[in-house]
């Protein structure tokens, strides 16, 4: 069987089938090239949880295993409201897997989807609260290099950051190959496969909020054979949004990483200055004590 086919196969459990020892299986999340996402029930816990396993022809495979051991690493004792949370990882076992938090509440592209774009202050309040959880991630050295609306829950309506698969320590590249990422959200660092920095994540973040407002992708890569053109790389962006909010989302979106915002604190100042008279996410005392 082929590298594709292997990365094609998936495990095909059905509900209740036993995936590991007091796990089973409810529903398959989705998957990448490698592993796939379960929706299981824990027996001992009596709770769903998820479940990220290699696919079935991969279970072996050196550079599978290593991916997971590496995700396990970088998510390791995270604890914010913002951010799934990872239960434990189990790398030595004949199926090795990782055992996370189930975030219930649909993803910001079905809310999006479904109910259009959002109002100027609630992108702002949305995009506080990414901020804050931008803020602790990079505080502890993590950059997550996936942010896009379908890797955001919003449990009861708050935003929880989730999928840490491509996740590194800030300034760490990949071991090898092509760049990761998802296309619309990479900055152009991103696409040249640079080290890992908090601005790269800014740059995300930025797209995001776009796309929060106007339901369009603030970038359009496409194929081209077997490569990628990225606009982002040649420096062409997306008409600017009006008012203060559309001002800061061009700055996030700059090309050069050093004339975005210096990080998620500044963020998050920039966008709880774009919200109306009355509106706040922190009680005023704070404002002296934030850096």
């Amino acid at each position: 069987m082929s590298v594709v086919e292997l990365t094609r196969t998936g495990w095909g459990f059905a509900p209740g089938d036993t995936i590991v020892s007091g796990l089973r299986a409810w529903a398959c999340l989705g998957g990448g090239r490698r592993c796939e996402s379960w929706l299981a029930w824990s027996m001992a816990w009596w709770m769903p949880v998820v479940l990220k396993l290699p696919r079935p022809g991969l279970v072996d495979d050196p550079e599978t295993r290593a991916d997971l051991a590496h995700e396990a690493g970088v998510t390791a004792g995270l604890a914010h409201p913002g951010v799934q949370r990872r239960y434990h990882a189990v790398l030595d076992a004949a199926v090795p897997y990782l055992l996370s938090e189930y975030v219930e509440g649909p993803t910001l592209d079905v809310s999006l989807d479904q109910d259009g774009p959002l109002e100027p202050a609630e992108v702002a309040l949305l995009g506080m609260q990414l901020a804050g959880a931008l803020r602790y991630l990079h505080g502890r050295g993590v950059v997550h290099l996936d942010l896009k609306p379908s890797n955001v829950c919003l449990r009861d309506g708050r935003p929880v950051l989730i999928d840490f698969g491509i996740a590194r320590p800030i300034g760490t590249r990949r071991r090898s190959g092509a760049p990761r990422g998802s296309a619309p959200f990479m900055a152009a660092e991103q696409c040249r496969d640079e080290a890992a920095t908090p601005a790269t994540d800014l740059f995300a973040l930025g797209a995001l909020l776009f796309e929060a407002a106007t339901g369009e992708h603030a970038f359009h890569p496409r194929r081209l054979g077997g490569e990628w053109l990225y606009p982002q790389l040649a420096g062409i962006g997306p008409d600017p949004l009006p008012g203060p909010l559309g001002e800061l989302i061009a700055r996030l979106l700059d090309p050069e990483p050093a004339s975005r915002p210096a990080d998620a604190t500044e963020v998050l100042w920039a966008l709880a200055r774009t919200l109306p008279d009355g509106t706040r996410l922190w009680p005023d005392w704070l404002d002296t004590r934030l850096p």
